[in-house]
């Protein structure tokens, strides 16, 4: 067992000491079996160089005993008797050399001590700057060092104090892919021949486990990758490291696959892990007759810049206006009339929030009334790169980090239409627009409407040939990437309206990883009980996500509506999320209406001048949530957008309703939910403080 569970591995070879070998290396040596220290404290220390230092991991911080008070003593606690018969000790390798002397001490009590090893001085050189002390195995629960000098300071001095039992050989990489049945002790699970190649652990049933002895995580991994088949009710796989009931880094679910050598991979979530452990992989699962196969393992280290979208705020961008006159391949007006035809008052019109427009290089007479103030009634079309470009500019300005490209429907045939040729075009003036005003992007696969006999198909077919392929998205510096990942999002899994089956969409989340894809699931707001608009059996499918993605648009409104989803519907998401290793990306919204789209009530769900999109953020931040997905950056249509909209009845048609900023009573200048969503940002990277009422100004 490991001295902690951040605590690196010995690196290069041991200084001179009593009984240490200088001329093997520590990762070359028979090894002792590493001690999990239950706890590390010290008799004194310096300003801010506490005990707890030298049980972190961190070969850069370090325990100094107080100043010219010798002896200085630091000693840990490995929470029951065992056996221990080698201390490796560290200092910062960028020190320089120096000497230090003390004696080994042993207790079971932390009463009495006696002495394993008699006062002795050793040599801390650079660039190891570790020492290695070898003595007889003998049984101690607290471990301790007696420091009475040194030669490089007034005080002792460790970077890092980690304790050896007998017991183990060289240890492996946890950073490679391992073959399951290469386990070195097991309970209840048999191996039989895999598909595959090779033998995979079979006959697994509930409280089940394999474990590897002194497997090494490097400087941290972050996700846990599993190559799993069941014909069975699935489960889950337990990462636990240096016991059965030790540290639990992660839970991996395990679907149903179809068959019990049809094999998908599973990639899961798990908290930082360094150094070298015991991995226990404990299975867990209700069903019987067998849960899953297993046949290989591997986990990833963390990226050294982390990721684009887990702690970042993205907003939905729809990227489906278009007017008559523009160039586009629809040859009409699209998003804002119900047909081809100009927007006409009491006639087509299909919007409710009508856009701020001053800014605009290029747009496109209607058939409404003038404006209020005497201006015409004009409106932009995202086919032009000059409109595309001056909503990732806000994005910029306004502190967004980035924009979910929606790209509705898919198509196996490659056969052009206008759609499809509109919306490869505009995806790619977004990669333009992403790349010259720094923000990132991914595509979003909107699945409402899709044929439910080849959906699955349809989008697998869409990714490669044109996404990856021909418009070349994902090889854009501004595409963005989660854990070394590039990042897809299908939203409408799992929803009673939208097609697919819970295989369908296991099957096609599988193949998005097989690709290398982090997979972010758009789902319904009852994913996780599986009622209401969420179809029953897709809990399965729901783990198997990297990151979920619930969808709030109209199912609240008010102040009071916001608390409720708290605590019924945000809470116990985070709580399942987070037990299972899944991110959580809560969608947030600033009001709802359309009642040109849809005669509904007009205004329906009132923004309340920002109150009501803050209280959303203001709930969720105090439940700990760090990322979130705005719906949506340019949704005019139903009133959700947050770029620029007309302030007041003066930059309004006067012969048609439409929804302006000022409907609640109160004048906000255009760009105020902009702002408004840009201090969001900052509120969830905790560069502001958490506040009941929002620090944006309306003007």
């Amino acid at each position: 067992m490991l001295l902690g569970a951040l605590a690196c591995a010995p690196e290069g070879g041991p200084a001179s000491a009593p009984d240490a070998d200088p001329s093997l290396d520590v990762r070359e040596r028979q090894l002792p079996l590493r001690l999990n220290a239950q706890g590390i404290t010290a008799g004194s220390y310096t300003q801010v160089y506490v005990a707890t230092n030298a049980n972190d991991g961190n070969p850069s911080t370090y325990w100094e005993g107080a100043a010219n008070a010798y002896p200085n003593w630091i000693r840990v606690d490995l929470g029951s008797a065992n056996s221990v018969n080698q201390l490796v000790l560290k200092l910062p390798t960028t020190w320089g050399a120096r000497t230090q002397t003390f004696s080994v001490l042993k207790s079971t009590d932390d009463v009495t001590y006696t002495q394993v090893l008699a006062p002795a001085t050793y040599t801390f050189s650079p660039s190891a700057n570790t020492v290695t002390v070898n003595f007889t195995a003998t049984s101690a629960r607290y471990v301790k060092l007696n420091f009475t000098a040194n030669s490089g300071a007034t005080g002792g001095q460790l970077s890092e104090f980690e304790v050896y039992g007998p017991g183990s050989t060289t240890s492996r990489s946890a950073l490679t892919q391992l073959a399951a049945s290469s386990h070195d002790s097991q309970s209840g699970i048999q191996l039989e021949s895999s598909s595959e190649g090779g033998q995979n652990v079979a006959f697994i049933d509930d409280g089940d486990y394999i474990a590897f002895n002194n497997l090494d995580f490097g400087g941290g991994a972050t996700s846990f990758e599993a190559r799993v088949a069941s014909a069975g009710a699935g489960g889950n796989i337990e990462v636990r490291l240096d016991s059965l009931t030790g540290t639990l880094a992660g839970t991996c679910a395990v679907p149903n696959t179809g068959g019990w050598q049809t094999w998908i991979t599973r990639t899961c979530t798990v908290s930082s892990v360094s150094g070298v452990h015991t991995l226990y992989l404990k299975f867990t699962g209700t069903g019987t007759g067998g849960l899953f196969n297993l046949n290989w393992f591997k986990f990833s280290a963390a990226t050294a810049s982390g990721g684009d979208v887990v702690g970042k705020l993205f907003a939905g961008y729809q990227g489906w206006f278009n007017a008559a006159g523009d160039g586009s391949p629809n040859n009409g007006w699209v998003h804002w009339s119900k047909n081809s035809s100009a927007p006409t008052a009491n006639s087509n019109v299909n919007f409710e929030l009508y856009p701020d427009l001053r800014e605009y290089t290029k747009l496109y007479p209607t058939n409404l009334a003038n404006l209020g103030n005497g201006q015409p009634a004009r409106l932009f079309s995202s086919y032009d790169p000059e409109t595309v470009n001056k909503h990732f500019e806000w994005m910029q300005t306004y502190n967004i980090d980035g924009a979910a490209l929606q790209r509705f429907g898919a198509d196996e045939s490659d056969t052009p239409n206008g759609w499809k040729t509109n919306r490869d075009s505009v995806a790619v003036k977004v990669k333009n627009a992403a790349e010259a005003y720094g923000r990132k992007f991914y595509v979003m696969y909107d699945i409402t409407g899709m044929n439910a006999s080849n959906w699955a198909n349809a989008v697998k077919h869409d990714w490669t040939a044109q996404v990856v392929n021909t418009l070349h998205l994902t090889s854009s510096s501004a595409y963005a990437r989660q854990n070394g990942k590039i990042v897809v999002c299908i939203w409408g899994i799992g929803f009673t309206d939208r097609p697919g089956t819970a295989a369908e969409a296991a099957e096609l989340i599988s193949w998005f990883k097989g690709q290398g894809a982090y997979v972010i699931g758009g789902v319904p707001t009852y994913w996780r009980t599986g009622v209401n608009d969420s179809k029953a059996g897709f809990e399965n499918v729901y783990k198997s996500l990297d990151m979920l993605s619930p969808w709030f648009v109209g199912r609240f409104g008010g102040l009071d509506g916001a608390d409720h989803y708290m605590t019924n519907q945000w809470q116990p998401d985070l709580a399942y999320t987070q037990q299972y290793g899944i991110a959580y990306q809560p969608v947030i919204w600033p009001g709802f209406s359309w009642a040109n789209l849809a005669n509904g009530p007009r205004n329906q769900i009132p923004r309340l001048h920002g109150d009501f999109m803050w209280r959303q953020a203001y709930d969720l931040k105090s439940l700990g949530s760090s990322t979130a997905y705005v719906a949506m950056f340019d949704e005019y249509d139903e009133g959700t957008a947050i770029a620029k909209g007309a302030e007041n009845s003066s930059m309004l048609p006067t012969n048609q309703y439409f929804l302006s900023l000022d409907a609640d009573g109160v004048a906000v200048s255009s760009d105020f939910y902009l702002r408004l969503v840009g201090d969001i940002n900052r509120l969830f990277k905790g560069q502001i403080p958490l506040t009941p009422s929002h620090p944006t100004s309306h003007q």
